[in-house]
């Protein structure tokens, strides 16, 4: 990139060329203020609280996230550059709705260097945007800007090679190198399917779905997603909220979660009152049941499954059919919610125009003329910070929001209709936007002049060309929803001083909020990011279906399933940065729906006893592991050989050998597990476990006093006792499961020895003495029953 310096007319500055992005959206105007990096959290409360005046700072971040700049973006800044990132990310989206511009993805030639090693912009420099040309805009820096010529580190070097680099372009450019964006890829798709299963005028509508009809869906979803996400997957990170993470966790759980909530909803309201949940899209604004809510329980049990299977959970048969039967309930919910035409917005022109032609005819009546440039500026900061927010609550996620449209109007015209869900109080963190409406109705009216062209996505989000649309805007109505179930003739309509005082409200909500996530601990944001992701999706569906309450006290609801959660070592560790890219690239999450499905993962002989022999020991040798199980030493070792290439466990060599289990490993034990036991059974082991409690403390006790005094005859006798009162509890225990039977012969074993003299036979660690079986048998009863430690189990 040639260096050329610009002067500037009017006072003979010189501004020099540094470095180049992709422009959010066009404006003739130079943007010119001076430079602000903001790395952590805690930079950018610190810089919006400093009391500075911050309209003259152009900001600089790592990522193409929002939530990480949601604080500058309502004290408003004057522009705004990522080194990540692209204009289709959720930052690019919400730096358009403020009106504030934005270079995303900049390389900077020269600068200073950051803790990384990236280079940028020294701090109170003067810089300028060029964002009259898209994609490329331009940063210039005022002469004589500080410059740091030291050689770059090398861990800050790009991590991909030029190839790399040539082979993620061409997989953005096309779904799987082969297949365009658009209109013409949907064509190109719909060519590939052998049914007309997206077909909603199909006659036989009602039955279940083929499994050929089902693998046409994920088919045509995985092109679908990439359409609509590809670009996004290369946001970057985000210094707030780690959303790739959880994600992957979220996304994992609507795999495991959501086949099984969609079946209890299916079964209240019957197949018919699914469609009538659809309905309700066409029916209700401020209303959840939109097109991302019923596209996600599609998409992502679907990609979820392809999370699992990546990382070698299990087969692809495992509960097969359950994708089946969700897909069919989600069909039926598009039934609803089209009437009837295909199922996805990419296969009706990128349009949705999906509320009832009554509802144009009200906003008509509402409108609101943005005449001057007092009301669009009101109207303008009002959107922004209130679809900020709403992507603040819903972490940095899209649920916050729902597009539709467009819809024509008599006079030639259009609208566009969005919801902004500003204060979903089934969360934790909702207690900072308490006293704020649900939802929030803007209905954007756009003359026949406009030239504006809309593509509307399945995940309830309006693009544009131009870009940038509110100049476009020329009246709006706007309706405050009290709560997700006020009914409409309750909406409240808002005049722009109401705006203006919603929108000063929503701000303080969103700082006090952008300060509480901030405070949470890495896994609490992924934990909860989860919820949002996975619980979110069928929110509305089981309130719609009265069946809230039941999913929560029978079904999950509103938590993480244990097997994505035992997954988090994994995922955080940098699998998730590398994976759900790659998987939206390549579309390589939609796996077929194989003939045959079984309610339990294919596994080899002995696995899931050398599993949990590993997860109730800790740490442990072939050899111990074939103590703890019985299995002949041979299988034990070919078991740990094939878990290791798996992932599931990892050797340690050296002075101490063995194997842990992973956290991978952790999810492996639990699937292998489930429906081991009935229900029944459980209940009978929760005896079995409570009666162990008793001897536990007493033997707790003994050992203390052995490793006081030493006294041989005393704590012979006590062990006596105890080892009676053991006896019992596995013998209640192996009627529920005989594997606990080898328990009692290794804790005779091990009191024999204690008796016949050998004293560290009691209670030495790692020789197999009677402290190291109890522990392993207390460990493994936890673990069977799915208990967390507490105090109450010591």
């Amino acid at each position: 990139m040639p260096t050329q310096p610009t002067v500037v007319d009017e006072d003979n500055a010189v501004f020099e060329t540094v470095g180049e992005g992709l422009t959010v959206y066009e404006s003739s105007e130079l943007v010119e203020g001076r430079v602000k990096w903001l790395d952590t959290p805690d930079d950018v409360i610190s810089f919006v609280e400093s009391g500075e005046d911050v309209s003259d700072v152009i900001v600089i971040a790592r990522g193409g996230t929002t939530t990480f700049l949601a604080m500058a973006l309502n004290a408003g800044v004057r522009g705004v550059i990522t080194l990540q990132g692209a204009p289709e990310s959720h930052l690019g989206i919400l730096s358009r709705e403020y009106g504030i511009p934005c270079i995303m993805s900049v390389a900077f030639e020269r600068g200073v260097r950051t803790a990384r090693g990236e280079t940028i912009p020294a701090d109170g420099v003067r810089i300028r945007l060029d964002v009259s040309k898209r994609p490329q805009g331009v940063v210039s820096v005022e002469a004589g800007a500080p410059v740091d010529d030291s050689p770059a580190d090398e861990s800050a070097a790009p991590a991909m090679t030029p190839e790399q680099m040539a082979q993620i372009q061409a997989l953005l450019t096309k779904f799987q190198g082969e297949v365009p964006p658009g209109v013409e890829g949907d064509a190109i798709m719909r060519t590939r399917l052998s049914t007309n299963v997206l077909d909603l005028d199909d006659p036989s509508f009602d039955r279940e779905l083929t499994i050929e009809e089902t693998n046409d869906i994920l088919h045509y979803l995985a092109w679908n997603e990439w359409d609509a996400l590809a670009a996004r997957a290369t946001e970057g990170e985000s210094g707030l909220i780690p959303r790739q993470e959880y994600e992957a966790v979220g996304i994992m759980d609507c795999w495991f979660h959501h086949p099984g909530w969609l079946k209890a909803i299916a079964d209240r309201v019957g197949a018919d009152g699914l469609t009538e949940i659809g309905k309700r899209a066409k029916q209700e604004i401020g209303t959840k049941i939109n097109l991302l809510h019923i596209w996600a329980c599609a998409s992502a049990p679907s990609f979820g499954r392809g999370i699992a299977l990546e990382l070698g959970l299990h087969d692809p048969a495992y509960r097969a059919d359950t994708i089946v039967e969700a897909m069919s309930s989600v069909r039926r919910l598009y039934k609803g919610l089209w009437g009837s035409g295909p199922m996805f917005t990419s296969m009706r022109g990128f349009t949705a125009p999906i509320l009832d032609p009554s509802w144009i005819y009200r906003f008509t009546a509402d409108r609101i003329s943005l005449a001057g440039d007092s009301d669009r500026s009101t109207f303008q900061r009002f959107n922004g910070a209130l679809e900020l927010l709403g992507f603040l609550l819903h972490f940095d996620n899209r649920l916050g929001l729902g597009d539709s449209g467009p819809y024509p109007t008599p006079d030639g015209g259009f609208v566009i209709v969005r919801d902004l869900f500003i204060n979903e109080p089934v969360y934790e963190w909702s207690k900072n936007t308490e006293g704020l409406p649900y939802a929030v109705t803007i209905a954007m009216f756009f003359d026949k002049d406009s030239h504006l062209n809309t593509k509307m996505l399945d995940l309830s989000t309006m693009f544009t060309d131009p870009a940038n649309y509110l100049p476009f805007v020329t009246d709006v109505a706007v309706y405050a929803r009290e709560k997700f179930d006020t009914p409409m003739d309750q909406l409240k309509t808002l005049s722009l001083s109401d705006m203006s005082d919603l929108r000063a409200a929503a701000e303080t909500k969103s700082e006090a909020l952008y300060k509480h996530i901030a405070s949470m601990t890495q896994e609490e944001k992924v934990m909860a990011g989860a919820v949002v992701y996975s619980s979110g999706f069928v929110l509305p569906l089981a309130r719609a279906a009265g069946i809230y309450d039941e999913l929560i006290d029978d079904h999950g609801f509103m938590s993480v399933h244990p097997a994505p959660t035992a997954c988090y070592e994994t995922i955080v560790s940098g699998v998730a940065t590398e994976m759900i890219p790659r998987l939206f690239l390549t579309g390589s999450w939609a796996n077929d729906v194989p003939p045959e499905s079984s309610d339990a993962p294919k596994t080899a002989d002995g696995e899931f006893d050398v599993l949990r022999a590993v997860r109730a020991r800790g740490f442990a040798t072939a050899e111990q592991i074939a103590a703890s199980t019985g299995l002949p030493l041979d299988v034990v070792s070919s078991r740990l050989a094939d878990a290791t290439a798996q992932g599931f466990v990892k050797q340690r060599s050296g002075r101490v050998t063995g194997a842990r289990l992973t956290a991978s490993g952790r999810a492996r034990l639990l699937l292998l597990a489930e429906g081991s036991l009935t229900e029944a059974e459980l209940r009978q082991l929760e005896i079995a476990y409570r009666a162990f409690l008793q001897p536990n403390r007493e033997f707790k006790l003994l050992t203390t006093r052995w490793q006081t005094d030493k006294d041989f005859d005393a704590t012979t006798g006590d062990l006596a006792g105890v080892h009676s009162s053991i006896l019992t509890v596995l013998s209640d225990a192996a009627d529920v499961d005989a594997r606990f039977t080898i328990y009692s012969s290794r804790l005779d074993n091990a009191r024999d020895r204690f008796q016949s003299g050998e004293h560290t036979a009691l209670a030495a660690p790692l020789s197999e003495s009677y402290h190291d079986v109890w522990m392993e048998l207390h460990e493994d009863l936890l673990a069977t029953l799915r208990r967390a430690r507490t105090d109450d189990d010591e």
